[in-house]
C-alpha cells in the first residue's frame, strides 16, 4: 500500500510518495554521498603521499668529440704542451656557459701559431632555469670537459681561440691529455655520467629535474689515449699534423 511521507537527505526536506520511489532515492543519496566520500580521501591522500610531478628541463649539447688522437689533432687549430700557473677568473661564455679561465705556460708547441704563455678557459658548468608558478628554478650542471688542472703537472691541451677576448677554449670534449710522473697520458674529461640535479618546488608539488643530454657518456669507452708514453703520443701527434697539413 502506498504512503505520503516525509524523507531529511542533508538538510533538505523531499516529499516522496509511494514505497518505490522512497526507497530508490533513499538508495541514490547514500551512493553519492558515498562516491563523495571516497573523492574526498583520495583527493587528501595524494595531496599528503602523492609523488609529485616531475618537470624535466634539458640541454641537448652537440660537442665535437673523439677519444683518439687522430680526433683531438683533427679538431684542434692550436696543440701545446706545458703547465697550468694560475686561476685568472670565471668567464660567462654566452648562453649561461661559465668558464674557469687559467694562466698556462707553454713549454712546447706542437701546432699552430702560439708561444709564450696563454689564457685557457675550461668549461665548468652550464646554468639551466625555468619557472613554475611564477617562481624562477635553476641549477648549476657540470659540463663533460671539467676537470680543475693541477699546478706544476704536464699537460697536452688541443686547443681553439676565441676572438677579441684572446682566450684559448677545447677544440673538441675532451681537450687536455694530463701527463704523469712516470711520463704516461691520461686523457682528462668529467667522469660524472649523466649529470643531473633536482629542485623541489616551494609547494612540493612539482619536482624539477636539469639535465645535459649528449654524446658525451661515451668517451670512457672511446679513450685510446690513456696509458700511453708521452714519447707515443708525441709521436702520433706529429703524425697527425702532418697529415692534417697535407689535407690543407
Amino acid at each position: 500500500m502506498g504512503y505520503n511521507g516525509l524523507f531529511v537527505a542533508g538538510g533538505i526536506q523531499v516529499i516522496i510518495k509511494g514505497r518505490r520511489r522512497a526507497i530508490t532515492l533513499i538508495f541514490t543519496v547514500t551512493l553519492i554521498a558515498a562516491i563523495a566520500l571516497i573523492l574526498n580521501n583520495n583527493f587528501a591522500e595524494s595531496s599528503t603521499t602523492g609523488e609529485p610531478e616531475i618537470i624535466a628541463v634539458t640541454n641537448h649539447a652537440d660537442y665535437a668529440i673523439s677519444g683518439d688522437l687522430s680526433g683531438l689533432v683533427g679538431f684542434a687549430d692550436y696543440i701545446v704542451t706545458g703547465h697550468y700557473e694560475e686561476f685568472i677568473e670565471n668567464w660567462d661564455m654566452g648562453e649561461k656557459y661559465i668558464s674557469d679561465v687559467y694562466k698556462f705556460v707553454i713549454d712546447k708547441v706542437n701546432y699552430g701559431d702560439v708561444s709564450g704563455e696563454i689564457e685557457v678557459a675550461i668549461p665548468h658548468y652550464q646554468q639551466l632555469s625555468t619557472i613554475v608558478e611564477g617562481q624562477q628554478y635553476e641549477a648549476e650542471i657540470d659540463l663533460p670537459n671539467y676537470t680543475q688542472p693541477e699546478k706544476g703537472q704536464k699537460y697536452i691541451l688541443f686547443l681553439k681561440k676565441v676572438e677579441p677576448k684572446n682566450i684559448f677554449t677545447p677544440a673538441s670534449v675532451p681537450f687536455q691529455i694530463e701527463i704523469d710522473q712516470t711520463n704516461k697520458g691520461k686523457l682528462k674529461f668529467n667522469n660524472n655520467k649523466n649529470a643531473e640535479k633536482e629542485v623541489l618546488t616551494k609547494s612540493k608539488k612539482e619536482k624539477i629535474v636539469f639535465s645535459i643530454e649528449s654524446d658525451s657518456d661515451n668517451i670512457e669507452a672511446l679513450d685510446t689515449i690513456t696509458g700511453k708514453t708521452l714519447e707515443d703520443l708525441e709521436s702520433q701527434i706529429t703524425k697527425g699534423v702532418s697529415l692534417k697539413n697535407n689535407k690543407n
